[in-house]
């Protein structure tokens, strides 16, 4: 099983993306695929998580994710020194920011520029759509497109496969990037495709903007 934990600032749109990934995974890949937020103060800003489980066969936990294959930040300023508390074993963690990470654990995209060059303002939600292709094979880039077919407005789908394809191609062209082993290999075909979406209802502000 394929574990993300999501983490970012309420508006930021990590459920979007958690539940897109799900998608694309469930719907394309043939996988099974569970996607929920947690939240704390509801307000737009306030730190929250959101989490992606990705399986060959259906899925019967739903707890939260303790340690994943890919950590996923929307926002720098959440990361403390006990991230890697919550990295399995070989995983990795995608970061949005500008800086040189030392760490072969830390893989670091410009997330906010990314999506910037498309939007004409940060967004950076999507760019890890396209970042996760680059380092697993749980889902492939034409997947996502799929997954963003099926969660988003028609209206949002052309700029947002262009986020992810831009996100892909930065990431793919690094010939020292990091390649998810065993945690992130795509499952084996269950034949439900099923997409269990934990909560059907976003949050105000989740996923309008991107």
């Amino acid at each position: 099983m394929l574990e993300v934990i999501w983490h970012a600032r309420g508006g930021q749109g990590a459920f979007t993306a958690a539940r897109c990934l799900g998608a694309a995974a469930a719907l394309s890949a043939g996988a099974c695929a569970l996607a929920f937020p947690t939240f704390g103060p509801e307000r737009r800003g306030a730190p929250m998580r959101a989490f992606t489980k990705i399986a060959g066969a259906p899925i019967g936990d739903r707890s939260v994710v303790v340690r994943a294959g890919i950590m996923v930040y929307l926002d720098e300023t959440l990361l403390d020194d006990s991230w890697d508390a919550e990295l399995a074993d070989g995983g990795l963690m995608l970061l949005n920011t500008r800086r040189a990470v030392d760490d072969p654990r830390v893989v670091a995209i410009d997330a906010d520029g990314i999506s910037a060059a498309v939007l004409g303002r940060p967004i950076p939600n999507t760019v890890f759509l396209g970042a996760i292709p680059a380092v697993c094979g749980a889902v492939s880039l034409e997947d996502v497109h799929e997954g963003i077919r099926a969660t988003m407005p028609v209206r949002l789908h052309e700029k947002n496969m262009r986020i992810v394809d831009a996100a892909f191609e930065a990431l793919a062209s690094r010939p020292d990037l990091p390649h998810l082993g065993g945690l992130g290999q795509r499952g084996g075909d269950s034949g439900t495709g099923l997409f269990d979406l934990a909560a059907a209802v976003l949050l105000e502000g989740e996923g309008r903007d991107a």
